[in-house]
């Protein structure tokens, strides 16, 4: 890093290229889907005289500047038919275009982006992308579409689990994911408990998965960026779509309210009760759940040049574990931009947002009723500028201001009979802002660089109380010596620093690059949880006096190579991670409602790495994806406390650690439009803590348990099948349905998501649970008007 800022500076001072004494001219191209004329987004554009390419934006359009005469011009998209067209160009020009959508042929989980080699020429490294529409044809769980269950069949992206929350990104936790809808965050991504994405596949237009050093415009997580846009309805005409599944029924509704307004509208409702009863797991089939989720979005265009967009997003889960508690949590979403075209090469845009989660459990038990509640919300005011020096040079700069509140816990007695007492922890306060510029420069024909420099900043603020601790004792309620009061808006401690992004692109060959990224972030948020999975009690809490924020370097190499005319990809990705400031828990930690929680935090730092071995075959009959993946993510705490020291303070397997990952999918077009398709996965065990002997302590007898996480569960592995049936007869017809049959697990295994002792009549008895201990057949039923 000593010799990075000084040549990063360099770039972006003297990068702006000066004028050529060319004359050239501006070209602006809309494209549009010819069925829907909603916009493509990311659309491709070639220009075949000058080989100058240049790809959309959000809205679907391309901005380009090309010398006057006759051009020819290839555009593309994902999932449509490429068009080619000769134009004339003498003076500044907008045009626009349609491209027809591909009815099949479609990949089970696309990981191409926009252009079929963009995997070569494209400077990124470490993106995933999705086809939200064949979704709906994979093997999945009880025959829901789901986006977090597509993404874990990617190479260096796991789970804890069936049935849990969430996801990890190369040795990530989850609460290092910065998850955005319509650029607004997602505190929580899960349904039924991890069992579904909280987002419906069938109003999203396209998903995005960076893994590695992703754009300075984004910042706030330290592992990984998810990109979830919304579709606008569709400016022709009103259309219903939706589907059923054995757990859920969706609907979504979209078309022109009139020429210049546009309306979405789309909705889930859950009934998983009969299916539960089904699972062979008592904690499970015991159970009782329900979920909604709906989303709203008006696109309105005043002016050619300007787009405003209004959408919300809220959900709602409620959960009832065997026993006498209910939990309840809900997400609520809104956003609002405004983007203009100032300029052919020249666009502003404004975002203001707002997102919130809360979290509610109901003791209903005799004499022990209470509601407990914590929360977390975040509002954000950012703007963007995009400006396009040319066609090798594009600039992009912007800021943000965040306000975050959150409420670690509160608990209040419901009824007269109960016994508990009311407790309320202080509400958190705090803000955080940032400025960044970032750069994407063609260099060469065969070399691009990406350059990004972000600023970031973060003030924890009053009302609040802090307390002061002995400094040569490991802190504790007792070892207190002070406390101060903050007032409201008080600064009570600040952060910040500079997070630097670069990419490179070096193109050995036609069809074989090299890849490099460079990236640090900042974290000011923390999710705490001592638990393998995300559970409903898990809560949020911000970078205090005793917590600062999490910082993650990470370096990756990769080289791509395509073959048979980017029939086949072959892709090998390394990568290492190193991360400060992580939270660790003492032996024994008390999480819920305590109001000193900094005395029961260890402060850890990490490290992770590995290598990504993708291959893809994207064109015939038989298309699918192979992905192996060996990654190793561990933890030290670092406290000068002997006895607070975990495994003596040497590294150790974090509860995210897996060695060995693969994924194997497949998809077998079959005559008269029906297709099967393949999903096989297999992975290392999570870490584990088992006991290892006992020992008697004033007469009773102790378990005594190994070192932390010096265990494994047993690994993971199971087989999925689909059979999927389109009705349509040709590709013009606009009423049709899709069938899927599924079976997820075909061979019943029984994978342990947990082992857990118990000890019975001076015996230590092992249990093994397993959330799908069975295979599970699945219909879906989608359908389009």
């Amino acid at each position: 890093m000593k010799y990075f800022f000084p040549i990063l500076s360099c770039l972006l001072v003297f990068g702006v290229p000066i004028a050529s004494a060319q004359q050239r001219l501006q070209l602006t191209i809309t494209v549009r889907d010819a069925t829907t004329q909603k916009p493509i987004p990311n659309v491709n554009v070639l220009v075949a005289e000058t080989n100058a390419g240049a790809q959309g934006d959000s809205l679907g359009v391309v901005r380009l500047s090309q010398p006057p005469g006759l051009l020819t011009l290839y555009i593309s998209a994902v999932g449509y038919f490429r068009i080619r067209e000769n134009v004339t160009l003498n003076r500044n020009a907008t045009l626009s275009f349609s491209l027809r959508p591909r009815s099949v042929d479609l990949e089970e989980v696309d990981v191409r982006a926009q252009r079929e080699d963009r995997n070569i020429t494209d400077v990124r490294m470490g993106q995933i992308q999705l086809s939200v529409p064949q979704l709906k044809r994979m093997p999945v769980v009880l025959g829901e579409p789901d986006i977090l269950k597509a993404l874990v069949l990617q190479a260096g992206v796991t789970t804890a689990g069936e049935g849990a929350g969430g996801f990890n990104v190369r040795g990530g936790r989850a609460d290092q994911n910065l998850v955005l809808l319509d650029g607004a965050p997602l505190f929580n991504t899960s349904h039924l408990l991890g069992f579904y994405t909280n987002v419906s596949s069938d109003v999203v237009q396209d998903v995005s998965l960076n893994k590695g050093a992703f754009s300075t415009q984004y910042g706030g997580r330290v592992s990984s960026l998810l990109l979830m846009s919304t579709r606008s309805g569709g400016t022709d005409r009103w259309r219903l779509s939706g589907g059923i599944s054995p757990v859920s029924g969706r609907v979504v509704v979209d078309g022109p309210i009139s020429s210049r307004l546009t309306l979405l509208a789309g909705g889930r409702i859950a009934f998983p009760n009969y299916i539960l009863r089904a699972f062979p797991a008592p904690s499970v089939k015991n159970s009782r759940a329900f979920f909604y989720d709906g989303n709203i979005k008006l696109t309105f265009t005043p002016s050619p040049q300007q787009t405003i967009a209004l959408s919300a997003y809220r959900s709602e889960d409620n959960f009832q574990f065997p026993g006498d508690t209910l939990y309840g949590w809900q997400s609520n979403v809104v956003t609002g931009r405004w983007s203009y075209l100032v300029r052919p090469n020249l666009q502003v845009s404004l975002l203001g947002l707002y997102s919130g989660y809360r979290l509610r459990v109901d003791g209903v038990g005799p004499g022990l009723t209470f509601r407990f509640g914590s929360f977390i919300d975040q509002r954000e005011g950012k703007a963007d500028v995009t400006y396009t020096l040319n066609r090798k040079h594009k600039l992009q700069a912007g800021l943000n201001a965040i306000l975050y509140q959150v409420q670690t816990g509160e608990i209040a007695p419901t009824g007269d009979q109960s016994s508990i007492n009311p407790q309320r922890i202080a509400p958190e306060h705090g803000r955080e802002g940032g400025v960044y510029i970032n750069t994407e420069w063609e260099l060469t024909p065969t070399i691009t660089l990406q350059a990004g420099l972000r600023y970031s900043t973060y003030a924890f603020v009053g009302p609040r109380t802090v307390y002061t601790y002995a400094g040569d004792v490991p802190r504790s309620p007792e070892t207190r010596t002070d406390s101060s009061r903050f007032s409201r808006s008080q600064t009570i401690q600040t952060y910040g620093g500079l997070e630097p992004r670069l990419g490179l692109r070096v193109q050995v060959a036609a069809h074989t690059a090299l890849k490099a990224s460079l990236s640090r972030t900042r974290q000011y948020i923390n999710l705490i949880s001592n638990t393998t999975a995300i559970t409903p009690l898990d809560f949020w809490k911000l970078s205090d006096s005793y917590v600062p924020p999490q910082i993650a370097d990470q370096v990756a190499l990769g080289i791509f190579q395509n073959l048979h005319d980017n029939a086949i990809e072959l892709s090998l990705e390394g990568y290492y991670k190193k991360l400060q400031n992580q939270i660790e828990y003492r032996y024994g930690a008390n999480l819920i409602l305590n109001p000193t929680l900094e005395t029961d935090l260890l402060r850890a730092e990490g490290r992770a790495y590995g290598v990504e071995i993708g291959i893809s075959k994207n064109q015939g009959r038989l298309t699918g994806q192979f992905n192996y993946t060996y990654a190793r993510s561990l933890i030290a705490t670092r406290t000068p406390f002997n006895e607070l020291q975990i495994n003596g303070g040497t590294y150790y397997p974090s509860y995210i650690d897996r060695p060995h990952t693969l994924n194997l999918q497949t998809r077998w077009q079959m005559p008269h439009n029906w297709s099967f398709t393949t999903n096989f996965v297999y992975y290392t065990g999570i870490p584990a803590t088992y006991p290892d002997g006992r020992y008697t302590y004033n007469g009773e007898p102790v378990q005594d348990y190994s070192r932390r996480n010096a265990d494994r569960v047993p690994d993971y592995h199971r087989l999925d099948v689909a059979f999927s049936k389109d009705t349509r007869f040709n590709k013009a017809q606009r009423r049709y349905g899709i069938w899927t049959l599924g079976i997820y697990n075909v061979y019943a295994r029984k994978n342990p998501y947990s082992i857990y002792y118990t000890r019975t009549n001076q015996r230590t008895q092992a249990y093994r649970l397993s959330v799908f201990g069975t295979l599970i057949p699945s219909i879906a039923y989608n359908f389009y008007f």
